[in-house]
């Protein structure tokens, strides 16, 4: 089974690789990004099942990031993991489109329980996707066998839509 792929983006070298090691750990593969522009430079080469970016960046707003991934990558969750925790701060980010909010120092247990709950809300959005396109499907095939109904053309019996 292949692993799922987790992007990290904080301008703190230390930082990086403490939550590397937290997720490979947890068995993830990782990319990571120091900045904004590397990030998108990542995400344009690769698929990522979920991102966790600081708020601060040296180029700019995490909070800018995340409506980048909600609009370009929208399978894609994102946490917000900032140093800077207050609530106006969490609304603005969830309001671009994070799925949660984390305070750092971030533990083990509220990493794993962060992976878990961005790959459960993947599976479910791509479960959606699915069923959104079947859904279509049929509706397409009753359609075509209205239309021939309505155009008296003999309809095989047991035709399945």
């Amino acid at each position: 089974m292949e692993k799922s792929l987790a992007l990290i983006v904080d301008d703190e070298p230390a930082l990086l690789e403490t939550m590397t090691l937290m997720l490979i750990r947890s068995g993830l593969a990782v990319e990571t990004a120091l900045s904004i522009t590397e990030a998108k430079a990542k995400l344009s080469r690769h698929r990522f099942d979920l991102c966790f970016t600081d708020m601060r960046l040296g180029d700019g707003s995490g909070v800018d990031l995340v409506a980048h991934i909600n609009k370009e990558h929208p399978d894609v969750p994102v946490a917000m993991i900032t140093a800077y925790g207050n609530v106006d701060a969490a609304v603005h980010a969830l309001k671009a489109g994070a799925f949660d909010f984390v305070s750092k120092p971030i533990d083990l247990g509220q990493l794993r329980n962060l992976v878990q709950s961005a790959l459960n809300l993947r599976k479910q959005t791509f479960a959606e996707k699915a069923a959104k396109l079947e859904l279509r499907e049929v509706h397409s095939q009753s359609e075509q066998l209205a239309d021939q109904v309505a155009a008296g053309e003999h309809i095989e019996p047991g035709y399945k839509v």
